[in-house]
């Protein structure tokens, strides 16, 4: 009897620890007051982050003059906002790769400077005329709705992932501005042609006002980086940074190209 108590009591210290582990690796088993959880798949949420945009162009101060400079890069700060969809590949609890969609509405602004150019001037009080220095820029304010499709993958069974895919963005803006400033001397303005568009007390001429000539109607693009997630609960807070880097040109007239640095965070509820 003594023998059969002790392998009773082996029984049951085994079937107890048996259970502790199992609720631990899959939580505790379902009851009346407290239904089992399975492990989610589906995660959903907003994203929002920082671009730092890069252009490449070679397009000229004034379109068909010779004398003029050709902008051949220029940078700006822009953001992007959207929702994501994260679907986990294979056994939720064992996944380490997913894949992401988002719809995302990006800008990819940016500042032109081209200087040492000198051009005719006046001295409105004396009519006096100077040889000036120029300075030429052109802002560009550019904007679409990506839709993105990126594989994850989590790597040395870590929460640190690497992330990549295609990007098909839908231009919504490419509004542009060009303008010649007097910045020496002081004194000095340009003189006032009719019809021409001057700011500053007429030391910035308008040069040119327009949508880009010959602009793409979609941006596709790849996408690479890196993210990071931190589990709260069943919420994912996921600090992200990739490159955006352009298949397709915004415009081939003026062979302009925009790339970003992207850098931001993802909230994911589970569903």
């Amino acid at each position: 009897m003594r023998k059969l108590g002790y392998a009773l009591l082996a029984t049951l210290l085994l079937a107890t620890s048996t259970t502790v582990l199992a609720q631990q690796e899959i939580g505790a088993r379902a009851t009346p007051l407290q239904p089992a959880r399975r492990s989610p798949r589906i995660y959903v949420g907003p994203v929002a982050g920082y671009n730092r945009s890069l252009h490449s162009s070679s397009f000229q101060s004034v379109a068909g003059d010779v004398l003029c400079p050709t902008f051949t890069s220029g940078t700006e700060n822009g953001y992007y906002v959207g929702m994501s969809f994260e679907y986990l590949l294979g056994k939720p609890r064992e996944s380490k790769s997913s894949i992401i969609a988002r719809a995302v509405y990006n800008t990819f602004p940016a500042n032109f400077s081209q200087g040492g150019d000198t051009l005719p001037s006046l001295d409105p009080n004396t009519g006096e005329k100077y040889l000036s220095a120029i300075e030429h820029t052109a802002a560009i304010q550019y904007s679409t709705f990506d839709i993105e499709l990126i594989y994850k993958l989590n790597l040395f069974n870590s929460s640190f992932g690497v992330v990549v895919g295609p990007t098909a963005g839908f231009v919504v803006g490419s509004d542009r501005v060009q303008r010649m400033s007097i910045i020496d001397p002081d004194n000095a303005t340009f003189e006032v042609v009719p019809g021409v568009e001057y700011e500053n007390f007429n030391r910035t001429q308008i040069t040119a006002r327009d949508q880009i000539e010959g602009r793409a109607g979609m941006r596709l693009a790849i996408k690479a980086g890196v993210q990071y997630e931190i589990a709260v609960g069943r919420i994912l807070v996921v600090p992200c940074a990739y490159y955006n880097f352009g298949i397709t040109k915004l415009s081939d007239a003026d062979n302009i190209r925009v790339n970003a640095l992207q850098v931001g965070v993802d909230i994911r509820f589970a569903l």
